[in-house]
This record gives C-alpha cells, sequence and structure tokens, in this order.
C-alpha cells in the first residue's frame, strides 16, 4: 500500500486532478484506471471513500492499495521527444520580476504558451519555464495563469506556488486585471475609438485553427466584447503609408478580440496574418522584411493579496515596434 500526505503545495486540488498529476509520468495508468480505483475504494482519502470532485485538504492521507497496481505496468517510462537544449542565462533575460509568488516575462513574439506535436522542435515558454524553475514536488508546478497568443509579445506571468496560480486565475475570472495594449494598425486612426461588438469562436477550414468572428448579439455562442482604443500618434511610412500607434484597453477577454475588433473597425492591426490587410502584410514582409504580428501587451496590473498592494509589471517596447516607428 502507498500514502500520500497532502502539503501546502497541494491543499485544496479536486481529488481526481491530484491523482491525475501523481500518475502523470507512469503512462501504464490510465485515466480510467484512477477512476475505477476511486469507485472501488482502491484509493482513498483518510481511510474513507471520497468523491471525484472532493477538495483536498493539508495533511489529507491518500491511500494507494495494491489491489490498484495489479495488472498495470506502473513502471513504464513517459516516451521522451528530442528536444533543443535551453540557455538559462537566455531565459533570465525574459524575466521582469520576480519574488516568493510571481514570476513575470517579457513574452517574446513567435513563441507559444504550451509545447504541441507540430512545435516539438520548438522551445515554448512552458519549456523556458520549466528549465529555470524544475518540478520540486509531484503534483504542482510553476505554471502561467492565462494563455497568450503564440505571435503576441506580452507580459506573462507565472504563480510559483498553488495559491498564487488560484489567485490569478480567480481575479482573471472576475475582471479585477489591468491590461494595456500597443497596436500599430494600417490607416490614419481617430483620437479616441470604443467598440462594442459581440465575438464567437468558429472554426477556418482556410487556416485550418480556431478564429474569433464579430456576431449577432443574439447569438447564443456570441458574448460581450469591449474594447477601448487612444491615438498616441500617427506615421507616414515610406512603405506602409499611413500607420497609427494606438493604445488600447479591453474590459472582457475574447480570444483575439483586439484583432478582431480592430479589423472589423477598419483599422487591422499590422502583420496580423488571419485578420489583417493581404496587400499591406505582404508589403511588410517582402519590402520591409519583417514578419510579425505588431500587438503588444505592455503593462499588466492587479491588486496582489500576498504583497498587500497594487503591483504594475511593464514590458520594453519590441524591436520590431522601433524598426517601423523609426522608418
Amino acid at each position: 500500500m502507498k500514502e500520500i500526505e497532502i502539503d501546502s503545495s497541494n491543499h485544496d486540488q479536486r481529488f481526481d486532478r491530484f491523482l491525475r498529476k501523481h500518475f502523470k509520468m507512469q503512462p501504464g495508468i490510465a485515466l480510467a484506471d484512477i477512476y475505477r480505483g476511486i469507485r472501488n475504494r482502491e484509493i482513498t482519502v483518510n481511510g474513507k471513500k471520497a468523491k471525484e470532485d472532493y477538495r483536498v485538504r493539508n495533511r489529507d492521507i491518500i491511500k494507494i492499495e495494491d489491489a490498484f497496481f495489479e495488472g498495470k505496468d506502473a513502471n513504464k517510462k513517459p516516451s521522451v521527444k528530442k528536444s533543443l537544449p535551453i540557455d538559462v542565462n537566455y531565459v533570465k533575460s525574459l524575466i521582469l520580476f520576480e519574488d516568493d509568488n510571481w514570476l513575470v516575462f517579457n513574452k517574446p513574439t513567435g513563441i507559444s504558451i504550451h509545447p504541441s506535436d507540430n512545435e516539438h522542435k520548438q522551445r515554448s515558454m512552458h519549456d523556458l519555464l520549466r528549465a529555470y524553475i524544475p518540478s520540486k514536488w509531484e503534483t504542482f508546478n510553476a505554471s502561467f495563469g492565462y494563455r497568450l497568443d503564440k505571435e503576441t509579445s506580452w507580459v506573462l506571468i507565472a504563480g510559483k506556488t498553488y495559491d498564487s496560480l488560484q489567485y490569478i486565475n480567480e481575479i482573471i475570472r472576475n475582471r479585477q486585471i489591468q491590461k494595456e495594449y500597443l497596436a500599430i494598425v494600417v490607416w490614419r486612426f481617430p483620437k479616441q475609438l470604443s467598440m462594442h461588438k459581440p465575438l464567437k469562436k468558429i472554426f477556418s477550414s482556410k487556416f485550418q485553427r480556431g478564429k474569433t468572428i464579430v456576431s449577432d448579439s443574439e447569438d447564443v455562442e456570441s458574448k460581450e466584447s469591449t474594447t477601448h482604443c487612444e491615438l498616441e500618434k500617427t506615421f507616414q511610412h515610406p512603405i506602409l503609408w499611413p500607420i497609427s500607434l494606438v493604445k488600447v484597453q479591453i474590459e472582457t477577454g475574447r480570444m483575439h478580440q483586439i484583432r478582431v475588433h480592430l479589423a472589423d473597425a477598419g483599422f487591422p492591426v499590422l502583420g496580423d496574418m488571419l485578420y489583417g490587410h493581404p496587400r499591406i502584410n505582404r508589403v511588410l514582409i517582402e519590402k520591409v522584411k519583417l514578419k510579425h504580428i505588431f500587438l503588444h501587451c505592455w503593462k499588466y496590473s492587479f491588486w496582489d493579496n500576498f504583497a498587500g498592494n497594487t503591483v504594475a509589471f511593464q514590458a520594453p517596447i519590441p524591436n520590431h515596434f522601433d524598426l517601423i516607428l523609426k522608418k
């Protein structure tokens, strides 16, 4: 029989999720085996049967009976893909802030948050995080509190403890985060523009990926979305025609919200291959020699319960912004 004592790093996790993480490195034990073990009382909490959605508590004792392992190859090793080495000094160069609860990155454009089967040869932000903070516990690792577009550069925050990760997820759900963006859009932008249009996700057969469209407010799949923009300056670029630097704030956080709202208003983000202006993007790539989307989350602020004050993290303007604006 195996016994596991819950500590503060695992407190308040769902029972089934804790077990999934615990057995993650044992491919011989499937998810169905875990649920069967719970139902058959082969896995118990404090000697009693527990439901899958039970929240484990500090000092709970989880017992896994020997019968659970019968017929399962618990020692089977997970397959490991060959991957590129990670320079920890490069990871450190991306860090904007770190304390006991938070690790804040300046995420570059072109790097995805999580690894995928199609991108195993390219390092993801998750890989960089794991190189900097190796796994310390069986069932909790430092993790990012939200997902971001691969193409966009951002202030990206990881929770270093279970409590901090849970906290940032909660304040994001409650819209208690203040985010400020910078975007370079095509054409001359008005001094101010607010967009209140519902959005919904669809699958694009052309791009073979999910995308977002402006939708009818009566569509049950659409979600309210609000974006506020303010002009910083308009430039007459020698090749790209008029372009504008715009500050953006959002009240809601829908997938691709800023990009879709700006494109719908007639001011697509420069370099946006999914929603942008095809002809200007082609000039950007072929003549300006840049293949980036010009959208950057430069400031992220919220009330930090652990510090007892409001914290604000700011990322420097990306190089590709400077290359365009200096023209």
